[in-house]
This record gives C-alpha cells, sequence and structure tokens, in this order.
C-alpha cells in the first residue's frame, strides 16, 4: 500500500559441540571453536550445475548451525593430515574416478577413525572401480528418468534427517536407480514408484539411508539435482540431519524429540486448507452482477470464504502449488491459526495485470502479521495489523494499520520521496495509524528483483521484536509492537494472525513457510 495506511520450518539451530582441547574444557570462558566440514564436488564425469547453488546453500546452512564449512574440488586435499581436521565429509555430486589411491586409502583411515561421510545426489556416480567405497556410500546410480514430481514414504522417523517429515513427502527431483546395494543400509524413505515414470525397484526403491560402515558413519540422499532443491526448508533440513549425523552430533535415532523447535511447517497446499479468504468491496469496474459495488472501499463486503471471480487460487507450477492472486478485487487471505514468536519465508513475483483503483499506481500487496480482531475492520478488507509492504520499488517498507511499532528511522528525500526511512543508527520513532510521525516508515535499501522474477521474503516475529527480510538482506528492524485497548491504554502485541492482500495488482506466492524460534535467527542478528 502507499496511497492511504494499511499494513517458522533455512533453518535455525545453535549446537555446543565438545571437541576443544582438555585444557580448554576446564575453562568454561574459553569459546568453543567451530566443528569443521568438508564439502568435495569434483567431477570426472558429469558436472551438475546445481553445484555451485548447492555449496552456497550448504555454506548458510553451516553459518545458521555454527558449522565451519570447507569446499574443495582437490583430491589432494584427502591426505591424513588435512581431514583429521573435519568431522564429516560431503561428496557434492561427485562423478566418476575422482581419488587416487594414496587419497582413497587416507580418506579409508579417515572413515576407520570414527569420522562422517554424507553423500549428495551423484554420489553414488562416483569410484566404480573401489569396492570400499560402494560400501560406504551404500550402492552405484543405476540410471534415472526425466526429472518430475513424485512421492518419498518416510519409513523411519527415528532420526534427525526425517524426524519432522510427512509420511508422505511430494518432490519434484531427477530420481535414481540403484545397483550394488549394501544390504547392510538402514532405509530412512522409499520412493513410490506409482507416482512418477521410470523406477526400477518395485515397492522397495531406497532414496535415502544411512549406516555405520567400517568405524565411521555414513548417510546418502539422493535428492539435489536441481538448483530449487537448495531453497527448499524441508529438503535442507534433511540434509542438515544427515550432517548432523555424519559428524556424530546426533541424538536423535535414540532420542527422537517429536516437537523440536526448528521445524518448518509448510503453509501452502492446492486447497489452502490453512487459509480463510475475505473479500472486501468489488470496485464499480468490476463485472460481477448480483453483487453491490462502490469505489472498492466503501461500501458492503463480499465476505468470508466467497470469492466469485477466485481472487485467491492455487495453481500448480511444476507439480508444487503456487498461489495466484489476482487482485481485481480488494482481499485478504489470512491463516486460521494465530501465530507468536517465528519465522516466515515465502517467495513472491509479480504478475502483469493491475486493475481499478490503483490502474495507474505502483504494484501493490502486503503481507499483514499479528492480525487482529474482525475481518474487514481496515477498509472494509483487512485486519487490523501491522504490515509488511510489498509495493514495486518498496518491498519491506512498514504500515501500521492500527498498531504500532518503534523504529530507528531519519526523515530525508530517498528516489524523489520525502519520509520517514530506517536508519539503525537513528533515534527510535513511533510508527502507526494516527500517529504523530504517520504510519509508513520506507526500508532501508531496495532489495527487489526486477519484475517478474521471484523474491525471498522473510518475517521474523519475537517478543514485541520484528525483523523485515528481502532476498536474504535485512532492510528493517522494528522494536515495541503494540496497540490501543478499548480503555485507551497501550498493550503489548505479539501474536496474531497472517495475512495476505489482493490490492488491485496480479501477484503470485510460493513455497510458503513456517517455523517457531526461541532466539532471533543467527544470521539475522
Amino acid at each position: 500500500m502507499s496511497v492511504a495506511l494499511r499494513s517458522c520450518f533455512l533453518l535455525f539451530a545453535v549446537f555446543t559441540f565438545c571437541s576443544c582441547a582438555s585444557d580448554k574444557k576446564d575453562n568454561p570462558s574459553e569459546p568453543r571453536p567451530k566443528p569443521k566440514i568438508l564439502v568435495f564436488y569434483k567431477t570426472a564425469g558429469f558436472f551438475h550445475s546445481s553445484i555451485p547453488v548447492a555449496i552456497t546453500a550448504l555454506q548458510k546452512l553451516g553459518a545458521e548451525n555454527n558449522i565451519h564449512v570447507d569446499t574443495t574440488k582437490v583430491g589432494a586435499s584427502f591426505n591424513q593430515l588435512n581431514l583429521a581436521q573435519y568431522k564429516a565429509v560431503i561428496f557434492l555430486s561427485t562423478t566418476g574416478d575422482v581419488l587416487n589411491d594414496a587419497q582413497q586409502q587416507a580418506f579409508e583411515h579417515y572413515i576407520k577413525d570414527g569420522n562422517g561421510f554424507v553423500g549428495i545426489h551423484a554420489a553414488t556416480d562416483t569410484e566404480y572401480d573401489w569396492p570400499w567405497y560402494n560400501g560406504l556410500v551404500g550402492a552405484y546410480f543405476n540410471g534415472h528418468p526425466a526429472i518430475q514430481l513424485a512421492t518419498l514414504h518416510v519409513s523411519d522417523k527415528n532420526h534427525e534427517a526425517t524426524a519432522f517429515l510427512p509420511d508422505t513427502w511430494q518432490r519434484t527431483d531427477e530420481w535414481y536407480n540403484f545397483k550394488d546395494l549394501n544390504p547392510d543400509i538402514r532405509v530412512l524413505a522409499t520412493l513410490d514408484e506409482q507416482s512418477y515414470s521410470g523406477g526400477i525397484h518395485g515397492d522397495t526403491h531406497p532414496i535415502t539411508w544411512y549406516h555405520t560402515y567400517q568405524g565411521g558413519r555414513s548417510f546418502y540422499t539422493a535428492g539435489g539435482h536441481t538448483d530449487e532443491s537448495y531453497q527448499e526448508p524441508l529438503f535442507l533440513q534433511h540434509l542438515l540431519g544427515g550432517i548432523r549425523y555424519a559428524m556424530g552430533d546426533s541424538q536423535r535415532e535414540t532420542h527422537p524429540d517429536p516437537k523440536p523447535t526448528y521445524l518448518w511447517t509448510n503453509l501452502l497446499d492446492q486447497h489452502l486448507t490453512h487459509w480463510n479468504k475475505f473479500i472486501g468491496v468489488p470496485h464499480y469496474s468490476v463485472n460481477l452482477p448480483g453483487y453491490p459495488k462502490g469505489d472498492g472501499v466503501t461500501g458492503t463486503p463480499i465476505g468470508l470464504n466467497q470469492d466469485p471471480l477466485n481472487v485467491f487460487q492455487v495453481i500448480s507450477e511444476n507439480g508444487l502449488p503456487v498461489l495466484h492472486i489476482s487482485g481485481e478485487i480488494y482481499g485478504g487471505l489470512s491463516t486460521k491459526q494465530e501465530f507468536s514468536n517465528y519465522h516466515f519465508k515465502a517467495e513472491f513475483k509479480w504478475g502483469t495485470r493491475k486493475y481499478e483503483p490503483r490502474l495507474n499506481d505502483k504494484r501493490d500487496s502486503g503481507i499483514l502479521y499479528h492480525a487482529k480482531g474482525n475481518q474487514g475492520a481496515f477498509w472494509n478488507v483487512w485486519m487490523l495489523s501491522h504490515e509488511l509492504q510489498i509495493q514495486e520499488a518498496d518491498i519491506g517498507d512498514y504500515f501500521g494499520l492500527g498498531p504500532s511499532m518503534t523504529i530507528n528511522a531519519i526523515f530525508k528525500n530517498i528516489e524523489g520521496e520525502s519520509g520517514w526511512i530506517y536508519e539503525p543508527t537513528a533515534p527510535s520513532k513511533l510508527f502507526g495509524l494516527n500517529q504523530p510521525n504517520g504510519g509508513r516508515c520506507r526500508r532501508r535499501q531496495n532489495r527487489e528483483k526486477p519484475l517478474g522474477q521471484w523474491n525471498t521474503i522473510e518475517l521474523i516475529c519475537l517478543g514485541q521484536k520484528s525483523i523485515h527480510v528481502v532476498n536474504g538482506e535485512v532492510v528493517m528492524v522494528l522494536e515495541d509492537s503494540r496497540e490501543w485497548k478499548l480503555d485507551g491504554s497501550w498493550s503489548p502485541l505479539v501474536d496474531g494472525k497472517i495475512q495476505l492482500q489482493s490490492e488491485a495488482a496480479e501477484a503470485y506466492y510460493r513455497n510458503i513457510w513456517i517455523r517457531p524460534i526461541t532466539e532471533i535467527p543467527l544470521e539475522f542478528r
């Protein structure tokens, strides 16, 4: 919104590892060094274009979870002195003969010393002439069909890599067939060959597994061919669990935690089961016989869970659900559940269509949070709430639709428009509806991608604090969330529903996730 005011499960867990020397154990003030892992991505055969994307994702995963991540494609890194510093080694879509005899011997010694191995995707398409490696990785690659959507059946949830997964997990990837399977592997999930075409294993098609091997630990997942894999919260959490197991840091096998705090919940499915629709007042220009019309704000709203023009509709893209918001009528898609202390994450992009009464204005939408009270309380369509603004060139702005926030801000001209701008070192100001400073504060910098490209939007809420994040960059920090009470006093506002706006512009959302948090995620502190 710009003309007028309106407005977790990649993942967070900080682990403490007892890997420091004995003299440091006696001094709790000494910081413990981060445990280290090595990502090995040498290819002597096919090179997967997703490798750079995967490396970036693994480095981010490490930073979020207090793990130091080194990378190499040099076989000479496999010597006893160098390997000794790592708790696990990841073979990331390696292919062909990547280690010579001396390097293989050093790696065998490393595993026998009690360390860990993680194989991702083409790690099974590697070292066909090294029987020891076949036993470690668990199988060899035996072809694949085209990339397609398939269903995985999670058969073992008593493990860090699968405890949080749904019983049936649908993903789009390149699905491997295997040969020379190690009979000692412990299968975590199987592939449903009835859900896709090209499988050869029948009802027992293993797709991810783990096992102990000659003193060490091995975890393998066949997923990870596509770039998109490394943007999926569930797949990244799956990888993290496998890495933790390989490092020897997992307790989940023997002490499963039914509700770990870092787990993500998928809020988007084909039937919008987590959401309610509220459609506002149709504009005079809308072709909708039988419904009263107005200027888009004043008049009679269509109401709750009535959407005659499918303003909010789930479509399919590459087999995955995508929320299409037509924008033709002002509306709000609100969660049925109220949330507090969470990390919300979604991908967003603009469509091409615009409608009255904003036909000549910027494309506009928004993510409303801590939404309370009646549907339609604001402009006959939205709930009273805070807003993380979604508007062309202004994604991340704040609007107060009733409640207020304190923001460090400075008044200045930016991009031809004067107003309050978030500035971390500036004095704090109060923003909200009917506040002296107004209801809007602009984001610090524009991080939006060009029209038609997907943007990643994140919202961190902990107590009375919120953080707006656009494409990985913090663009605003907000404090002291509060609302007016009926007696005229202020009260802390720390929870509420989440509402996605339809506001006269076509928009799309996908990968809508939320997870509970107890601390601000490390990368955003």
